[in-house]
């Protein structure tokens, strides 16, 4: 009888006490949520969204699809107990059009590649350029930032003592995070004398640049892809009519290099038309005029060089040639 009544006491203490039992709701998976603030201003770049690829610390295996959001600067990251490398890049894949990525299954073979055409646009400077396969004409603007060793503990993991809203989480850690501009700058200036002589701008080459980056390690390799593009900025000399500079500059992922000295031949090749009709066409090797540099968002390869175009005289009526292309005039201070 006594254990009848002492059962019964029992079972009614934990109905009572469940009734008044705390109010705590448990988070559905263990995760803890990582939030990125990322900092564009150095790169000078204001991307529409970014992307972030989440990789085992130990292993470097991609732990998740990659993630996106809408919001630049930035991203929260659910992740189980464990340790981290994240990489976050500008933009998402669909919005890098002329770069793909590859092997993004482990940070180990994560690489950016340039998604080039096979068949030239100039078709006419083909047997003047290197037995390159890919042709790019524009190239969008890469920035990364990699952050390492991120660690999750059950420490991180946070519970509700009240219901969360819908899509609420608490950040168990907030990481700042600058990215860097992995495409480089190529700036072209060629002196032309003889100016007088073109028609039109030239339609250009510029041979053995990389076409790929491997994203962990930020090291470019490779010199299978060639510029294609149009010299067609021009600035006359104000006391000399016949010379002027074209100028072109161009994202890329620069040409390939060891202790600050290129290690591979690049030319630069320059079609221009002329005045009477002709094509004159120039190509030079521009490998010991690259000048490399810094201007605090990006890597900068400068080249400088100089052409004189044969003297030609047009008939006044002007040119018909499908190949000319214009020029953008670039004003200059006259002298007084």
């Amino acid at each position: 009888m006594k254990n009848i009544i002492y059962i019964a006491t029992l079972c009614f203490t934990l109905a009572c006490s469940s009734c008044d039992r705390d109010n705590l709701f448990y988070a559905t998976e263990e995760q803890g949520f990582v939030r990125l603030n990322i900092n564009w201003e150095p790169s000078q770049l204001e991307p529409n969204g970014t992307s972030a690829y989440v990789f085992d610390n130990e292993s470097g295996k991609a732990v998740c699809e990659c993630l996106i959001s809408s919001d630049p600067n930035t991203i929260d990251i659910p992740l189980y107990p464990g340790k981290y490398d994240i990489m976050v890049i500008n933009n998402t894949e669909e919005e890098l059009a002329s770069i793909d990525f590859t092997g993004i299954e482990n940070l180990h073979t994560f690489n950016a590649v340039i998604s080039a055409n096979k068949e030239p646009k100039y078709a006419n400077l083909l047997s003047k350029a290197e037995d390159n396969n890919s042709y790019l004409t524009a190239c969008d603007i890469l920035a990364r930032a990699l952050v390492k060793a991120i660690e999750i503990t059950p420490k991180d993991i946070h519970y509700y003592k009240e219901k969360p809203a819908t899509g609420e989480h608490e950040v168990s850690q907030t990481i700042e995070v600058t990215p860097e501009r992995q495409t480089e700058l190529i700036d072209i200036e060629v002196k032309v004398m003889n100016i007088t002589s073109a028609a039109g701008a030239p339609r250009s080459h510029l041979t053995a640049m990389c076409e790929s980056e491997n994203m962990e390690k930020a090291i470019k390799f490779g010199h299978g892809i060639t510029h294609e593009f149009v010299l067609n900025n021009k600035r006359v000399d104000p006391d000399n009519y016949k010379l002027a500079t074209i100028t072109k500059q161009l994202i890329s992922f620069g040409p390939e290099k060891a202790n600050g000295k290129c290690l591979n031949d690049h030319q630069l090749v320059m079609n221009f038309i002329l005045v009477n009709g002709e094509t004159h066409t120039v190509s030079l090797n521009v490998k010991d005029l690259i000048e490399t540099s810094h201007d605090g968002v990006q890597t900068v390869h400068k080249i400088r060089a100089e052409v004189t175009l044969p003297e030609a005289i047009g008939n006044g009526d002007g040119v018909f040639h499908p190949e000319i292309e214009e020029w953008e005039e670039i004003e200059t201070e006259l002298p007084i």
